[in-house]
């Protein structure tokens, strides 16, 4: 994929712009955006940027309003790895075809990231995964995007991923997240719960750049809700590090 659409989140995000009939307001409408970070143009995120591979890949599955929001923070998956992230709009029933095809390549293994301990309410029987034997396959796993109603229900009601078992993330602390806070600690953010993911994977590199590159959105976000310039600092030369490997 080339062109103006660097990931396929900004790929589906100009499909979804172009089959919406009415604009999506996100608080601060007013703000001038860069069209690729979502942020203020004079917070905007995009040269500190990395882009890193990995061995295991990403399947973000967004609710349809998610992909609008500038405080989502699964594309932060897609910019950070842009040839490991696979994204597609949830649909109860009618998932896209290249995502089922995805779920059944007997080269991969697929797991959903979801909590452990809310496996049991009202859905099929799950197997928990705690660790990946090394047999070569693609360890891909599915993020479900949304708020954390939408992403309950989300896994819940699709059918589709009955079969896909779950996997149980490493205790760890939850890093601080300044733009959304759920009332469970248990619940990260999209891009905490990948960062988890890919140390789990030993991708210890990915994830440090994954995870630096958060709280450098966590940031200018704060300084765009804020109306101010961020200022320049550690965290901005680190990341421009990830950009010289």
């Amino acid at each position: 994929m080339g062109g103006e659409f660097s990931n396929q989140y900004l790929r589906l995000r100009a499909q979804r712009l172009a089959e919406s009939t009415r604009e999506f307001l996100a608080r601060g409408k007013s703000v001038i955006r860069c069209e690729h970070c979502q942020l203020a143009v004079f917070a905007c995120i995009c040269p500190w940027r990395p882009e890193l591979k990995s061995r295991c890949e990403f399947v973000l599955v967004m609710h349809r309003n998610e992909v609008f929001k500038p405080t989502n923070t699964g594309r932060l998956i897609a910019d950070v790895l842009p040839q490991q992230t696979h994204v597609f709009c949830w649909s109860r029933t009618e998932p896209a075809q290249e995502l089922i095809d995805l779920l059944a390549d007997a080269n991969r293994r697929c797991v959903i990231v979801f909590p452990a301990d809310a496996t049991d309410a009202g859905s099929t029987p799950r197997t928990l995964v705690r660790e990946f034997p090394d047999d070569g396959k693609i360890i891909t796993f599915i993020l479900l995007d949304g708020t954390w109603k939408q992403s309950g229900r989300m896994f819940h009601l699709s059918r589709w991923l009955d079969a896909v078992p779950c996997v149980v993330l490493p205790e760890a602390l939850v890093r601080g997240y300044a733009v959304r806070k759920s009332h469970q600690e248990r619940y990260l953010s999209t891009a905490e719960a990948a960062g988890l993911c890919l140390e789990m994977a030993g991708e210890q590199r990915a994830a440090n750049a994954l995870q630096d590159y958060f709280q450098l959105f966590n940031v200018h976000y704060l300084a765009t809700r804020g109306v101010y310039a961020p200022e320049v600092g550690e965290l901005h030369r680190q990341m421009l590090g990830y950009q010289n490997d």
